[in-house]
């Protein structure tokens, strides 16, 4: 089969989940025998080296909308075996103007008539995605909307107007789509490429924290930070930058910088630096999260995952990590501060695992067996044969 991505926001996205996601399942499906191709802008949740990266490629071409005002950079580059076309020099979300978008919808549309796709892939809310799924379904095509957050329930039913399939990454994701279309689905755990994730060499020194914004469980985050300082405990924390940074957790959290058990590092695309210097991971989401790729990541090392009870968390542990409770008035309010209380059972099992090493082989055990059962390449052959009894 042959399948074409479109959306305004980039796949070189280190800080988006879903861009990983979505590139990761294009190249195992193109490691299959498929013809992928993805074409999109350049926005980005964050500005990340992944994009930089990409951007140092020179410019294939330009494209030059009707009015002749705008003049925007075409470039084509690989990625996971892949080729991207990616249009712009990076645009932030909501600073998209609506002639980049129509400068994008001719890069598409182009796309589109030479490859033929039988399948078009998108996500994202922007106008241009709506065109793209109507053109794809007008010409007979299956057009899916990969829907991995959940804004696309709170947006349905427009949401859903043009497309006629939905891909998603948890069963407690499709059970929340249910309640809005019914709509086929596709339900896989979150693509994660191996060779991205794992370590040859761990050094864990680190209790991490990746992405530190609100609704992720920040107040959850710092005040484990306050009472392990409070109680002497040796354990180290280091904030990995995403759509939270340095300064936005200072600024919610000012008291961090004066404690010596906290560290931050800037966003990477390239994990594996996070988790060959980390021991255990904490994963405090309070909102609903449909799914992550944290949790696979840190089964493919070995490494203890504590997260909270909430969406599909607890799927892609499969097993593995240890799981909380949101207290209720956190669920209500992201930004309520966190208690000494609710903390302390998270506290407790970091302590065993660091006093108990049988308690951390079993940890290990768990998450090795999670990551044995957890296979990106059959979930591709898997989302390919669904297409072709749809």
């Amino acid at each position: 089969m042959k399948f074409l991505f479109y959306s305004p926001h980039t796949l070189f996205d280190s800080s988006s989940g879903a861009a990983l996601c979505v590139a990761t399942l294009l190249g195992e499906l193109a490691k299959q025998g498929h013809t992928c191709l993805a074409v999109t802008g350049s926005v980005v949740d964050t500005p990340n080296p992944l994009l930089a990266r990409a951007l140092t490629v020179a410019p294939m071409n330009a494209v030059t909308v009707e009015s002749g005002r705008l003049t925007i950079p075409v470039r084509r580059v690989a990625f996971h075996d892949v080729a991207h076309v990616v249009a712009g020099d990076g645009w932030a979300p909501g600073a998209l103007r609506a002639v980049e978008e129509t400068a994008l919808r001719q890069v598409f549309l182009e796309a589109f008539a030479q490859l033929d796709p039988d399948v078009l892939l998108t996500y994202g809310g922007y106008v241009s995605n709506y065109h793209a799924g109507l053109h794809a379904l007008s010409k007979g095509r299956t057009s899916i909307l990969y829907a991995a957050s959940p804004s696309y329930i709170s947006d349905a039913p427009h949401t859903f107007e043009h497309v006629n399939m939905v891909h998603t990454v948890s069963g407690a994701m499709r059970a929340r789509l249910d309640t809005v279309t019914s709509l086929p689905k596709i339900v896989t755990q979150t693509f994660v490429r191996r060779e991205d994730a794992v370590c040859a060499d761990r050094r864990p020194t680190y209790i991490t924290f990746v992405n530190p914004i609100p609704e992720k469980g920040l107040n959850i985050a710092a005040m484990l930070v306050r009472e392990c300082h409070r109680l002497k405990r040796p354990y180290r924390f280091l904030f990995i930058e995403g759509r939270g940074t340095r300064a936005s957790v200072l600024a919610a959290c000012p008291d961090l910088a004066r404690l010596d058990n906290f560290f931050t590092a800037n966003n990477t695309f390239d994990a594996r630096r996070i988790y060959e210097q980390t021991a255990a991971i904490i994963y405090p989401s309070i909102w609903f999260e449909p799914a992550g790729r944290i949790p696979i990541e840190a089964n493919m090392n070995g490494i203890p995952v504590l997260a909270c009870r909430t969406g599909g968390i607890a799927e892609m542990l499969d097993g593995a990590g240890f799981l909380f409770d949101v207290p209720e008035r956190l669920r209500a309010d992201h930004h309520a501060g966190a208690t000494a209380g609710d903390v302390a059972p998270w506290i407790a099992v970091l302590d065993r695992l660091h006093g108990d090493q049988a308690f951390m082989d079993d940890a290990v055990t768990r998450a090795r067996a999670a990551d044995a059962r957890y296979d990106a390449a059959r979930m591709a052959r898997s989302f390919a044969a669904a297409l072709h009894r749809a």
